[in-house]
């Protein structure tokens, strides 16, 4: 979809590869009660032939959408892939940063252009592929 590529902010020359809607878990505080916890942005998760990019997706009908992760494959420390019945999760620890842990919930394979859920790739092709695409960063 243009308007995902464009808030991607896809660079020349790069491609995407894999496309997922997947919530971004983010860490809340609420100290009025002094209480932690999680929620999740909705958005679509793109995995390029250089980095992984998160794009936050507002809005029913006129959708919005807002780079909010850009991760270099080089940048990665450590990866896994889990599932939990159907449920797929990502968590990506990154070498550096204030913020090293992401973890994206609920992946689902999409159609890059129409984002429309496909059929799912099974949990070893996509650890095959995040390998193969880590693998292969400069």
């Amino acid at each position: 979809m243009p308007q995902v590529a464009s808030a991607a902010m896809l660079r020349p020359n790069e491609r995407p590869v894999q496309v997922w809607r997947a919530g971004l878990e983010k860490d809340s505080y609420d100290p009025e009660e002094n209480e932690h916890g999680t929620f999740n942005l909705n958005g679509v998760l793109i995995a390029t032939d250089q980095r992984l990019v998160f794009v936050q997706e507002k809005g029913m009908f006129g959708k919005s959408y807002k780079p909010l992760e850009s991760i270099e494959y080089r940048e990665i420390a450590n990866w896994r892939l889990g599932q939990t019945m159907r449920i797929r999760s990502l968590q990506v620890d990154v070498a550096q940063g204030r913020d090293r842990r992401k973890v994206f919930n609920n992946l689902s394979e999409v159609d890059p252009s129409s984002l429309n859920v496909v059929a799912p790739w099974t949990l070893d092709q996509v650890k095959e592929l995040l390998g193969r695409l880590k693998g292969a960063a400069p």
